[in-house]
């Protein structure tokens, strides 16, 4: 028998908007700089506004660095543009930037442990205080998707339990494991990064070597790769296709936001991008289960 077609799926930005998780964000953001510096909050509103409008001004300087390196860059998800905030100030040598960095060491190892532990919380907070924020539609388009012939697998840097909680309240049977309509992989930690290997997309050093992830390719062998953020989802299966690796998958799409970078639509990341989607449920006419 032929097997399924297979889709590797990201989540967060995929089957979701990010902006309501930022917002929730960026709420923990404030409310934990009002305790650390003995500050009101319209002080720490108006400097966190004037540390996000530098890093909006230079997005290309900023965004997610677990390890100091840029996994994600602030401008391309609203997401990753508050983790640009946060490392905004952990570089900060000057100015109020610098005093927030020193209020933050000294009660935290580093400002990146202050800004993961904020994240962790905010991301608990919301899914206490907000029901599941999956599309509405998600069932209706992972079928268009698997009566096209596809097998669909999540791969998602959200842990399992938000996964299977938020698919499930779509009415999606997910679950780790085989016999499940939908299987996810979750935890996968994409931003994880391995050595210094980059490729140059107008002009900027994306970071390719993730093992984690490149792990999960290898296992998973999909025929289509689908993400919202070129860094994080895109640009490693783009460079094992381009090495000839025998678990590249054959097409990249990419789901585009009103967020969408410029750099990345103009000429779909230097033509690494196939296709651009408005939805999940679009890739129904990419399918092709006869090979």
């Amino acid at each position: 028998m032929v097997p399924a077609f297979k889709i590797l799926s990201d989540f967060d930005g995929v089957w979701t908007e990010a902006d309501l998780e930022a917002v929730a964000l960026h709420r923990q953001l404030v409310e934990s700089c009002i305790e650390l510096l003995g500050s009101d909050e319209p002080t720490v509103e108006a400097d966190l506004a004037a540390f996000r409008r530098e890093v909006q001004d230079t997005p290309h300087a900023f965004g997610w660095a677990p390890d100091g390196r840029i996994s994600a860059f602030a401008d391309e998800d609203p997401l990753c543009e508050v983790a640009g905030l946060c490392l905004l100030v952990a570089v900060a040598e000057r100015g109020r930037a610098r005093r927030y960095r020193e209020a933050i060491e000294a009660r935290w190892p580093t400002v990146q442990a202050f800004a993961e532990h904020g994240f962790v919380t905010a991301m608990a907070r919301f899914r206490a205080e907000h029901p599941p924020s999956i599309a509405t539609d998600a069932r209706e388009q992972l079928h268009a998707v698997t009566e096209a012939g596809a097998e669909v697998v999540v791969v998602s840097n959200s842990e399992p339990g938000k996964l299977l909680a938020w698919f499930r309240a779509a009415g999606i049977d997910a679950g780790e494991g085989p016999g499940h309509e939908l299987r996810i992989r979750g935890s996968a930690g994409k931003q994880v990064l391995g050595g210094d290997l980059t490729i140059d997309i107008r002009g900027r050093r994306v970071y390719v070597d993730r093992p984690r992830y490149r792990e999960a390719i290898e296992q998973e062998r999909p025929d289509l790769v689908i993400g919202d953020i070129f860094s994080l989802d895109l640009a490693l299966p783009h460079v094992m296709r381009d090495n000839g690796h025998p678990a590249a998958p054959r097409t990249l799409a990419l789901r585009r936001h009103r967020h969408t970078p410029a750099w990345i639509l103009e000429d779909r990341a230097a033509g690494a991008i196939d296709h651009v989607v408005d939805r999940f449920g679009d890739l129904a006419e990419l399918v092709e289960p006869e090979r």
